[in-house]
C-alpha cells in the first residue's frame, strides 16, 4: 500500500517581545493625549470649554481622596474619655423671643403718604383713638376759654377811659350812669353800626350851638389848668371856618366862556 504522507506543519517559533517597541506603544497613546489636550485648550481658549473636560477633571482626584479617607480610618482610636465628658457638659441654650408677635397695621394716612410720590414728611408719633378723643376735648375746651379771654381783655382796652379811676368797684362791676350808656354804643358799633346811637343829627341850632360852646369851654379849661400844673399836652386841632369849595364839574360839562373878538 501506499502511504500517503501529508504536508508537515511547520513550527513558527515565536520571538521573545522586546521592551523596546512595547515603550513606543506606550509612548505613542500618551503622544496623543498631549496633542488633545493642547488642541483642546486651543479651542477653549477661542470658545468655551468643553463639557467633557470638567468632567475627567472632577474625576481625577478621587483616589488621592480615597487614600486620605482610609488613611484617617486607620488612625482613628476610637472616642475617648475627654470626648464623652465634653458631650456630657453641654447644655440646651433656651432662646426667649420678647417682640410683638404681631406687626400694628399701618393707619389710611400712613399707607397713602408711603403709596403716594411725595417725599416722606417728618413722621409723628401714633397714639390711641381714646387718646386723641380725650385731647381734642381739652384742646377745644382751651380754645373756647382763650376766645373768651381775649374779647374781655379787648372790652376793657377799648372802654378803660370810661372808668371812674376814684372808686375800684366800678373798675370790677363796669362803667355806671352815662359811660355805661357810652360803653353800649360803642360795643354796638364794634359789631358793625355805621353811626352813633347817642348821635344827635336833629336838634334846634341854639342847643347845638350851646353844646359846642360848653365842649370848647371844657377844652379850655382843661389846658388852662394842664399849663398852670406844668403838663404838657397834644397840640390843639384847630378846625379851618369859611373854606371855599371848588365846585366840581365833570369832563365835557357847559361852563362859563369868555368874549374875545368883540363878534
Amino acid at each position: 500500500m501506499a502511504v500517503a504522507l501529508g504536508k508537515r506543519k511547520r513550527v513558527e517559533s515565536k520571538a521573545p517581545a522586546s521592551k523596546r517597541p512595547a515603550k513606543k506603544e506606550e509612548d505613542e497613546p500618551s503622544d496623543s493625549e498631549d496633542l488633545r489636550d493642547a488642541f483642546r485648550r486651543a479651542f477653549e481658549a477661542k470658545f468655551k470649554p468643553l463639557s467633557g473636560s470638567k468632567k475627567e477633571e472632577k474625576k481625577a482626584p478621587e483616589p488621592a481622596e480615597a487614600e486620605e479617607r482610609e488613611s484617617e480610618d486607620d488612625d482613628w482610636d476610637g472616642i475617648s474619655e475627654e470626648d464623652e465628658n465634653s458631650g456630657n457638659n453641654n447644655t440646651v441654650e433656651v432662646v426667649e423671643v420678647t417682640g410683638p408677635t404681631r406687626s400694628e397695621r399701618m393707619s389710611k394716612a400712613e399707607l397713602k403718604a408711603f403709596m403716594s410720590s411725595k417725599p416722606p414728611t417728618a413722621p409723628t408719633p401714633r397714639q390711641s383713638s381714646n387718646d386723641n378723643a380725650g385731647d381734642k376735648d381739652d384742646d377745644a375746651d382751651a380754645d373756647a376759654l382763650n376766645l373768651k379771654n381775649d374779647l374781655a381783655l379787648q372790652r376793657l382796652l377799648k372802654e378803660s377811659h370810661l372808668l371812674d379811676a376814684s372808686s375800684s368797684a366800678s373798675l370790677l362791676a363796669g362803667p355806671s350812669g352815662k359811660n355805661r350808656h357810652k360803653a353800649t354804643d360803642l360795643r354796638i358799633q364794634a359789631l358793625g353800626s355805621k353811626g352813633s346811637i347817642l348821635a344827635q343829627g336833629k336838634m334846634p341850632m341854639a342847643h347845638r350851638k350851646g353844646i359846642k360852646a360848653k365842649a370848647s369851654e371844657r377844652e379850655e379849661k382843661r389846658r388852662r389848668e394842664a399849663r398852670e400844673n406844668g403838663i404838657i399836652l397834644e397840640r390843639a386841632k384847630k378846625e379851618k371856618v369859611g373854606e371855599e369849595r371848588k365846585r366840581e364839574r365833570g369832563v365835557g360839562g357847559p361852563g362859563v366862556g369868555k368874549f374875545s373878538g368883540g363878534k
